[in-house]
C-alpha cells in the first residue's frame, strides 16, 4: 500500500459518484480530487477564449488551454481556475454538452492525468486532508473520482469503486440540481437531461481513449435505490475493511 489510501471511484454522469466522494472524503479526512471538475474547467476556459474544441484546427490551442489553467480545490464542493471560483459556472448543460470535445483530446487527458496522479500523491498544497485514526496510526488518502480513475489515473489504488444507476433515475438527480440552480430560468426537461446522459455515456464508452469502463477489481455499486447516506456508508465500510 502507498503512504496514502487511494479511493478511486467512477462511473458515468449524475450516477452520484461526486456527491458521494465528497461527502466519503469529508467523513474520512482525506483530500478531495473531482477530475470531472477539471475537463470541465478546461471546457469552459475554451468558451471563454472562445475556441471551439470540435474544430482539429484549434487541438493545439485546446492542448494549451489545459497546459495554462491553474486549477484548485480550495474546498469541498469548490473548483477554482486562475484563482476564480467556477463551482457553478462548469455545472450548466452547455458545459456538459461539449466536455466530451474535450476530454476526448489525448493530449489533454494527459495533462490533466499528470496533475492527477501528483495530487494523489500529495505533490500538489491542499489535495490531502487530515485523515484519522485507527488502530493508534493515522490514516491519510485521497478520494478521487472520475471515468477512468481506476483504469488510467489510479490502476494501483488501495479502493476502487464503480457506481451505476439506471439513466433515468440520473436524469432525475441531474434535473433537480439544474433546478436548484437555475430556477425559473432553467428551459430543459427530464427528457432533455435524459438524451443528454445517453449521448455522453456513448461518448465516453466508445472514445478511444481512457473510455468509460469497470476496472476489472473494482466493487459495483448500484446507486438508483439508494440515498447518498447509504452509498457514502456502503464505500466507508469497504475502506475500513482494507485497513
Amino acid at each position: 500500500m502507498s503512504k496514502l489510501f487511494r479511493i478511486a471511484i467512477d462511473g458515468p454522469g449524475a450516477s452520484g459518484k461526486s456527491t458521494t466522494a465528497k461527502l466519503l472524503a469529508k467523513r474520512l479526512g482525506f483530500g478531495y480530487i473531482d477530475t470531472g471538475a477539471m475537463f470541465r474547467a478546461v471546457t469552459l476556459k475554451c468558451q471563454q477564449n472562445h475556441i471551439d474544441p470540435s474544430d482539429i484546427v484549434n487541438k493545439d490551442k485546446v492542448t494549451e488551454i489545459a497546459r495554462s489553467a491553474k486549477i484548485r480545490f480550495p474546498t469541498f464542493g469548490e473548483v477554482e481556475l486562475d484563482g476564480q471560483n467556477i463551482s457553478e459556472l462548469i455545472r450548466n448543460s452547455n458545459i456538459t454538452r461539449n466536455i466530451s470535445l474535450v476530454a476526448s483530446n489525448s493530449a489533454v487527458r494527459e495533462i490533466l492525468a499528470n496533475q492527477q496522479r501528483r495530487m494523489a500523491k500529495g505533490e500538489i498544497p491542499g489535495a490531502i486532508s487530515t485523515g484519522f485514526e485507527k488502530h493508534g496510526k493515522l490514516v491519510k488518502g485521497v478520494v478521487m473520482d472520475g471515468r477512468d480513475i481506476g483504469t488510467v489515473i489510479l490502476p494501483d489504488a488501495e479502493l476502487k469503486v464503480f457506481i451505476e444507476a439506471d439513466v433515468r433515475i440520473r436524469a432525475q438527480r441531474r434535473f433537480e440540481e439544474l433546478k436548484k440552480r437555475q430556477g425559473d430560468a432553467l428551459t430543459e426537461t427530464v427528457e432533455d437531461v435524459e438524451r443528454d446522459l445517453e449521448a455522453r455515456d456513448l461518448a465516453d464508452r466508445t472514445r478511444k481513449i481512457a473510455p468509460l469502463v469497470k476496472a476489472d477489481d473494482a466493487v459495483v455499486l448500484d446507486t438508483s435505490h439508494l440515498t447518498v447516506e447509504d452509498q457514502v456508508a456502503a464505500i466507508e465500510k469497504m475502506v475500513l475493511e482494507r485497513i
